[in-house]
């Protein structure tokens, strides 16, 4: 029944549909300055050298850049998009049947580069693996991006619990309600 509308005309992205190689469309992102120091704000970052030119210099950079979790800004994990692009919504989004995919993991390699203001990162999500262990099944994605010279950035593993034993995807058609009697009703 992969890739079959299940019930009521949802086209969910179930561990059976999931497949190595799955990819999103690319995301761009432009990093400036005034980006950074709003980020900066937000999470609540005082490091002088992510907003600050001078001090950065004095420090031995060659300028402002992008604090290393930036990186969930610049390049979004977004496999709703890449579930979108395949034709199927996320086990979340269901109506008939909702059900979360858990986060459980990540994995962060960064590289050699900074990423700096006037930088445009383009970003992709991938799945690279499908697991199963002891009745639990995974979904690895992961994310590489690079910037405007080709030069990587980062890459990071996301890793989702897709179904378990407690978590079993619902039936296809959905059980009647049952009043206190145990009575059912339609």
């Amino acid at each position: 029944m992969t890739g079959e509308p299940q019930a009521g005309g949802e086209r969910v992205y179930e561990w059976d549909v999931v497949q190595v190689g799955d990819r999103s469309p690319e995301f761009v992102y432009e990093v400036t300055a005034e980006n950074i120091a709003d980020y900066c704000r937000a999470v609540r970052y005082e490091n002088p050298v992510y907003v600050n030119d001078a001090a950065a210099r004095e420090m031995g950079f060659p300028g402002v850049f992008a604090p290393p979790t930036m990186l969930y800004t610049y390049a979004p994990q977004r496999r709703n998009d890449l579930i979108e692009a395949r034709g199927y919504i996320a086990p979340e989004q269901s109506v008939v049947a909702p059900r979360s995919t858990p986060f459980v993991s990540t994995a962060v390699r960064f590289q050699e580069t900074l990423v700096r203001p006037g930088d445009v990162i383009a970003s992709v999500t991938e799945v690279v693996d499908k697991l199963q262990r002891r009745d639990n099944k995974f979904v690895t994605f992961r994310v590489t991006a690079h910037n405007q010279r080709g030069e990587p950035v980062a890459e990071y593993d996301y890793t989702c619990l897709w179904e378990s034993p407690t978590r079993k995807r619902p039936p296809s058609d959905p059980v009647p309600d049952q009043g206190a009697s145990g009575e059912r009703r339609s």
